[in-house]
């Protein structure tokens, strides 16, 4: 509603600043070991009126609103802050994936900024996967190039994220100097029951595979997939089927991770 928008709004800075917001991880999976290869960090904000806020509701604010750079910087802080509980608990082999915007691509001074946050804690930027949509490099792509090289030149390692959801092209992945593709949830829906999608699954892999890219399937939920998806060598996976993201001190947010997911 408009009104739970401009409360949201004038809130969003307060909630930044008194720290309001939270990290959950969720595990990426090797589909064939079942090792758990690394987590991405997942904001989340609880609001005392409205309980718990979708990223997609108030990321897009916090955007509007200029605040999105300082929310990314938390958040890069904060994973830092949790590394250490993150490999006690799944080996210090673990990458820890982090969402930015077009906004920090677009900012001058995002590469020098990150790169003193990891300094800071100790942590190496190869230990760091920055998650960018398509819709955020497509933004301006020469810029986003620019700085997805100088990031890639410290040792950032760059994922492309959502990739087919919205208006894709095939020829994205290409543009940039990317480390991961990572395949939109939406590639699964009905995949068993449809022998169509099922090769549109298999072309998005191949591309992966083709532009020597790890590559990710989102959105995971059903064990029937899990199994059908350990046909493609290499392929990871993310989603609910290996339990709900929790907080890096082990608070689960739900059932813990399930016994066919190693915590090694």
């Amino acid at each position: 509603a408009y009104q739970e928008r401009l409360v949201l709004t004038r809130e969003l800075r307060d909630a930044v600043a008194a720290k309001e917001l939270t990290l959950f991880y969720q595990p990426v999976i090797n589909l064939q070991s079942g090792r758990i290869d690394g987590v991405e960090a997942l904001l989340r904000w609880e609001h005392s009126e409205f309980g718990r806020i979708p990223p997609d509701q108030w990321i897009p604010l916090a955007e509007e609103v200029g605040i999105i750079h300082q929310v990314t910087r938390w958040v890069l802080d904060r994973v830092c802050r949790d590394a250490s509980g993150l490999r006690a608990r799944y080996g210090d082999h673990i990458a820890i994936s982090v969402n930015i915007s077009a906004k920090d691509l677009a900012h001058p001074l995002f590469h020098e900024q990150a790169r003193a946050i990891l300094r800071r804690h100790h942590l190496l930027p190869r230990n760091i996967i920055l998650e960018i949509t398509e819709t955020a490099m497509m933004t301006d792509p020469e810029l986003a190039q620019h700085t997805i090289e100088i990031l890639s030149d410290m040792g950032f390692r760059i994922a492309l994220d959502d990739f087919g959801s919205g208006h894709s092209s095939l020829g994205t992945p290409a543009l940039f100097r990317l480390d991961e593709l990572k395949i939109d949830r939406s590639f699964l829906h009905n995949v068993l029951d449809y022998p169509a999608r099922q090769k549109i699954l298999k072309a998005a892999l191949e591309l992966g595979t083709a532009l020597d890219l790890d590559v990710v399937v989102e959105g995971v939920e059903e064990e029937a997939i899990a199994v059908w998806l350990q046909q493609f060598p290499g392929l990871q996976g993310q989603g609910y089927y290996w339990g709900q993201p929790a907080r890096a001190s082990l608070e689960s947010t739900g059932a813990p991770l399930p016994s066919h997911a190693s915590d090694h």
